[in-house]
């Protein structure tokens, strides 16, 4: 352990803990600074300040000893203590004036007041183990009992303490007896550490016959029997109480690695030394190997070691506490001792390498399988939410299902026990790197691909119904302007919303659903007397903004859309009586009528007589609602397409599902010439004969979901593709169509099906139950109208006489002939219409080939701020305070640099080292039973 006073050890346990937490304060204050007064901004100046000092001393010592080739002092280690301490102290008594409880939680990166006391740890256990080498010379001989005694006499001296001193003590000032009692527990902490690690340092370094015969007495409980011990307690498998739901006090460590490698671990460090280069050689790798899971554990039980003497004292097995500790120095010593044995025969350089090599091991072992759990888990993202109709997938289920049972274990569950956290130290952290991009994988999302591909029952899906609520429009004026340098129209509409409720806290909000060819531009909204301006930000971070403003009942406003054309818009809160002011600007080609919350608005004028064109720009074009009235109609012939639901449980229908679609189809002959079948589980699967579809249903696997959602969506894109003279009638064949597999509603498909937006379900006495492909598709739609299918279609050749049809209607139309679809960036300028067409482009280009999503959607993000106009990946917001915006930035580029089909929440920022409450109930515990003797001592 004497290389411990080699000076490089400072530049790792001070100065890159000094820089890291310099780096995440300066983060945080950055976002939370315009929220601070300046009392509290003094307090950030002064602790930074003594802080910087101390790094830059501590930097100077460590380069001056590097430079003069010399050893760190024991006088450092004194030193770092006495500075140290009170620096920690003093922070911890002034926390609530660096970070006031004003400050929304939300807008702290995680237990962020904790992490400065966590990076300083090292340098105090390095420094006490400075101190302990300082008093434990290896020429003199030294008494491991007794250093055991003095650890032992600590906790029972506090114990007398608490019976018989506390009840007495009465203080003059509380506070000033907090402080004492405070400082108390340091000095007795720091002695207790003291002499625990010197005696395991003495018996390490004991040469006598003796101890080296029965030194397995005690390193066999220390090195195998405490951790197993310690795994066991933690993990509730000895005392439910402790532990519950696969979780514990201390962290998530109830895979059976962790198990396994206790055991390994502990027989390599009791293994005995033999004389043998061979031996030697391997025990060292052995050792080193498994040193990274010593230290491992030694870094996830520093920061409690200063609360391990109060442990012991309430809790009899707080013990547990201090075997990482006495393992480190143990493993330390013994590799010290294998080191010594081969470098006389094996080349100093060659046994680092080996070392370093040998420790790295584990962590490369465990960074590999985390790239394996992320490439199962893009390649299930990507079938689910960025597929590719034209391709067959085949995803390794065994594979999914463990990767999702691991980013359940590393997820940390907010609804568990109080005492519990269901991550584990350091690897959730590291795994949500690695695999989520220090993102989320939401608990729908969860349920959704294990529904698909294991069919495991799911939630009702939830479908975005936005509805006032006592909270409505008292007055709506709108006023256009043509731009005449662009041939378009410009719109405001300026709104005052009213809450005629005595209630609080009222949301307004309501869905606009804007006609092809028409964006929204502009946004902003009355805060108080303020008009401000709407930011445009990335859709899922302004969303999670404008939710965690929501909950503080601040100011937010948002616009987004929901699918298809359809925009969500929502103010909130609404005080009693309250009338608030905002406003939204549209660009659009042609004169629209818009309608929101019953109100119609007309934006531009048919009097002006304008003339509205078509354009073009490459595969996509706008076809007026002028240019429309002038094409062909036709009736294109439909044909029923069968989606017949082959999930898992599903052969016993065989029979039944053959007798509805042969009674539908003699009901129905004429769209039953040429009809298609598809098999639907997982995956969607063609019918290769329809005549021989009974057979091939038969032999399918039936397993997993019921996955509606793409089989109808691979059906209209196959339709669209191949645009002809007919059209698919979609047809679900299944005993449960609440079962079915959907997310959304198919808006965002609408140029697929121009003829019809309903599919239906094949009932048990095969009738015909109509559902809404542009609405809530799980809900029946219940009308008198007949069925039928002879809807108009208009007809529109492209220049290289290539047909698409549109809806025979009024509006103007979108269309995109061919895809992928994209556009030069360098052409963008602000609230530009031909960039909106352009826009709507890529955004129908990534739902027609969503596998080009991943990439195209940071373009389609980074032109949409280009242009000012709102696209669907976008979101138009309006917030209070600068904080509010810097963590709106800050949440968005963390967003634009991962995965787009992963989420957002507070889980992305949160780091479980130290676990907050473990800390808190600690020191909690030990306040409540000194009270509690103080309370019993008055009744007697």
């Amino acid at each position: 352990m004497h290389n411990l006073r080699n000076p490089k050890w400072l530049l790792i346990i001070n100065t890159l803990p000094i820089v890291l937490v310099f780096f995440l304060f300066w983060s945080q204050f950055s976002i939370i600074k315009s929220l601070l007064e300046d009392s509290h901004i003094a307090y950030w100046k002064i602790f930074g300040s003594v802080l910087f000092v101390l790094g830059v001393l501590n930097l100077i010592y460590t380069l001056f000893l590097i430079i003069r080739k010399k050893q760190v002092s024991a006088i450092y280690g004194w030193i770092a203590l006495l500075v140290y301490i009170p620096f920690i102290y003093l922070y911890g008594e002034n926390a609530d004036q660096i970070i006031p409880f004003s400050i929304p939680r939300w807008m702290l990166s995680g237990n962020i007041l904790l992490y400065l006391g966590t990076f300083l740890m090292p340098t105090l256990f390095y420094s006490l183990l400075i101190i302990v080498l300082q008093f434990t010379p290896k020429d003199k001989k030294h008494n491991a009992l007794i250093n055991f005694a003095a650890a032992i006499a600590i906790p029972v001296c506090w114990y007398i303490f608490s019976q018989v001193i506390t009840p007495l003590w009465q203080p003059v000032d509380h506070r000033f007896g907090i402080h004492i009692l405070l400082i108390f527990i340091i000095i007795g902490t720091l002695l207790f550490l003291f002499f625990v690690v010197r005696g395991i340092y003495i018996l390490a370094i004991k040469k006598g016959a003796a101890w080296k015969k029965y030194d397995l007495i005690w390193k066999i409980p220390i090195a195998i029997v405490f951790p197993i011990l310690g795994l066991a307690i933690n993990n509730g498998v000895l005392f439910n109480s402790y532990s519950i739901t696969g979780s514990g006090i201390f962290g998530n460590f109830t895979s059976s690695w962790f198990y396994i490698l206790a055991v390994i671990n502990g027989i390599l460090v009791c293994l005995p030394t033999i004389q043998d280069k061979t031996y030697q050689l391997l025990l060292f790798i052995g050792r080193s190997i498994t040193f990274s899971y010593t230290l491992y554990f030694f870094m996830v039980f520093l920061p409690f070691l200063p609360l391990s003497v109060i442990a012991i004292v309430i809790v009899g097995a707080g013990f547990l506490m201090l075997a990482p500790l006495l393992l480190f120095v143990i493993h330390v010593q013994e590799l010290v001792k294998n080191f010594n044995a081969l470098k006389n025969q094996i080349s100093i350089n060659v046994l680092r390498g080996i070392s370093v090599l040998s420790f790295l091991i584990i962590p490369i072992c465990i960074t590999i399988v985390y790239k394996m759990d992320r490439n199962t888990l893009e390649d299930t993202l990507d079938y689910v939410y960025s597929p590719d109709y034209s391709k067959t997938y085949s995803i390794n289920t065994r594979s999914l299902q463990k990767t999702i049972q691991t980013i359940k274990e590393h997820k940390d569950d907010r609804n568990g026990a109080f005492l519990e956290t269901h991550q584990t130290p350091y690897l959730s952290s590291f795994y949500n790197w690695i695999v989520l991009d220090n993102l989320l994988l939401s608990n729908p999302k969860i349920e959704a691909i294990e529904h698909i591909f294991f069919g495991t029952p799911q939630s009702k899906p939830r479908y975005d119904q936005l509805r006032n609520d006592q909270v409505a429009i008292s007055d709506i004026q709108s006023k256009s302007i043509y731009d005449e340098t662009q041939n378009v129209w410009k719109s405001w509409i300026h709104l005052e919303i009213k809450n005629d409720s005595s209630d609080r806290f009222k949301e307004y909000a309501t869905t606009i659903t804007l006609p092809d060819g028409c964006w929204i531009s502009d946004y902003y909204l009355y805060v108080g007397d303020r008009k401000e301006m709407g930011l445009l930000a990335e859709k899922k971070s302004a969303m999670w903004v404008f939710s965690q403003i929501r909950n503080e009942n601040k100011d937010p406003g948002i616009l987004y859309y929901l699918t298809g054309n359809k925009v969500a818009f929502r103010v909130f809160p609404f005080t009693k009586n309250e009338t608030r002011k905002t406003g939204i600007e549209f660009i659009h080609k042609e004169p629209v009528t818009l309608q929101i919350d019953g109100h119609t608005t007309t934006l531009g004028s048919e009097a002006q007589e304008k003339a509205y064109t078509n354009t073009n720009i490459g595969d996509l074009s706008y076809i007026s609602s002028t240019s429309k009235s002038n094409l062909t109609s036709t009736k294109r012939k439909p044909y029923f397409h069968f989606l017949v639901d082959a999930s898992i449980h599903k052969k016993k229908y065989v029979d039944d599902y053959n007798r509805r679609i042969q009674k539908l189809i003699s009901n129905y002959p004429e769209l039953s010439t040429q009809p298609k079948i598809s098999f639907v589980n997982t995956y969607t699967s063609p019918s290769e004969s329809v005549e021989n579809w009974k057979k091939e249903f038969s032999k399918q696997s039936f397993e997993g979901g019921f996955y509606l959602d793409r089989a109808i969506k691979k059906t209209l894109f196959d339709s669209y593709q191949n645009p002809s003279d007919s059209y698919p009638v979609l047809v679900v064949v299944t005993d449960s169509i609440e079962n079915a597999m959907l997310n959304k509603d198919f808006s965002d498909f609408k140029v697929a099906f121009p003829d019809h937006n309903r599919f239906y379900n094949l009932s048990d006495n095969a009738i015909l139950e109509p559902y809404s492909l542009v609405e809530n598709p799980t809900k029946k739609i219940v009308d008198s109208l007949p069925i039928t299918f002879d809807q108009n279609v208009l007809i529109y050749k492209h220049k290289d006489l290539s047909v698409s049809y549109l809806p025979d209607d009024d509006k103007p139309s979108i269309i995109l002939k061919n895809g992928p679809y994209t556009i030069n960036e360098e052409s963008i300028s602000e609230k530009k219409w031909l960039d909106g067409l352009a826009m709507q482009g890529m955004w129908l280009s990534q739902t027609l080939f969503p596998e080009q999503g991943k990439k195209d959607w940071l373009q389609l993000v980074r032109n949409s701020f280009m242009s000012k106009i709102m696209s669907p990946v976008t979101s138009y917001l309006v917030v209070e305070n600068e904080a509010q915006k810097a963590i709106l930035k800050k949440k968005q580029e963390q967003v634009l640099a991962g995965n787009k089909n992963l989420d957002i929440g507070d889980d992305t920022a949160r780091m479980s080292e130290p676990h907050l409450f473990v800390l808190l109930i600690l020191l909690g515990m030990f306040i409540w039973y000194r009270k509690r003797r103080k309370d019993q001592t008055h009744l007697h």
